[in-house]
């Protein structure tokens, strides 16, 4: 039997790039599916009102209906991705893209308290040199 080495084991943890991508597919294979299924009911639905069996407006209704249901399905799943996302990128010491702006934030008034001191002393030093 032979092992498998660090660089070849089969259970290698992903880096957080892979993961996204992953997760990024099995999102769009579900969105694909979501697609798929309104096309169908709708063909069902196109089918029950040509048959008589459901109005015209009643189909509107229907459709419509369905339709925000699937978009709201679809919010719940960005908003669950977000959340996973999120959690990973902390898990992983990442900071997000407030992190990095408050970080920012704080160093040019840091920046700039240094330069007001910096202005001060120049100041003080030419006082005393005269």
């Amino acid at each position: 039997m032979k092992e498998d080495s660090p660089g070849n084991s089969a259970e290698q943890e992903p880096t957080a790039q892979e993961a996204r991508g992953l997760v990024e597919q099995a999102f769009l294979l579900g969105v694909g599916a979501a697609a798929l299924t309104k096309d169908k009911m709708q063909s069902v639905i196109d089918d029950f009102v040509a048959r008589g069996r459901l109005s015209d407006e009643d189909g509107r209704t229907m459709v419509a209906k369905l339709a925000e249901r699937g978009r709201e399905e679809v919010r719940t799943a960005i908003s669950g991705l977000d959340r996973l996302l999120r959690g990973a990128y902390r898990d992983l010491g990442l900071g997000t893209k407030n992190d990095l702006e408050d970080i920012d934030f704080r160093l040019r008034q840091i920046e700039h308290r240094l330069y007001l001191l910096e202005s001060r002393e120049d100041r003080c030093t030419g006082d005393k040199a005269s």
